[in-house]
């Protein structure tokens, strides 16, 4: 439509979003002001920040001591290892629901409540990861949010 020599484009509502949020079915609705993961209409894969709170098949009130009831979700127990491999189920249990798999996450940012937990880290983290092109990375020491001692950020690409 044209109007006083400006083109005006009418978008209708059945226009395809630039993003799309990840839903992980069993998983609660985020209490938060963010997606657990968006995808783009381009098939790129962004992971929230992740830690160690709940897992993809659990019954999170129970099998984990969790409550959402009460905030704080409580950190599955143990230490870096435990808390590491639950925020990496996690994080696989969101590529599974967006349609992948941990081979297609591209890009990791990991942050480490203490760097001296970094090798403990690593040899978790080199478990999920086992096609021979791990992911690149970063790994940072960071305040980390519920007293989690890791927190794992990806991006990943997902073929359509």
């Amino acid at each position: 439509m044209l109007r006083n020599g400006v083109l005006l484009l009418m978008v209708g509502a059945s226009a395809v979003t630039a993003k799309t949020p990840v839903v992980v079915p069993g998983w609660p609705k985020l209490p938060f002001p963010f997606s657990t993961a968006l995808m783009s209409k381009s098939g790129t894969l962004h992971i929230s920040g992740m830690q160690a709170s709940w897992g993809p098949d659990l019954d999170m009130r129970v099998r984990l001591g969790i409550d959402f009831t009460k905030p704080p979700p409580a950190l599955v127990p143990g230490g870096i290892t435990e808390q590491t491999k639950q925020t990496l189920a996690n994080i696989e249990a969101v590529a599974h629901a967006a349609g992948g798999s941990m081979d297609d996450i591209l890009e990791c940012t990991v942050l480490l409540a203490d760097l001296k937990d970094f090798k403990a880290m690593n040899s978790a983290y080199a478990t999920f990861f086992t096609d021979g092109t791990p992911p690149a990375r970063v790994a940072l020491e960071a305040a980390l949010a519920g007293g989690a001692l890791v927190e794992i950020k990806c991006t990943g690409e997902i073929s359509k």
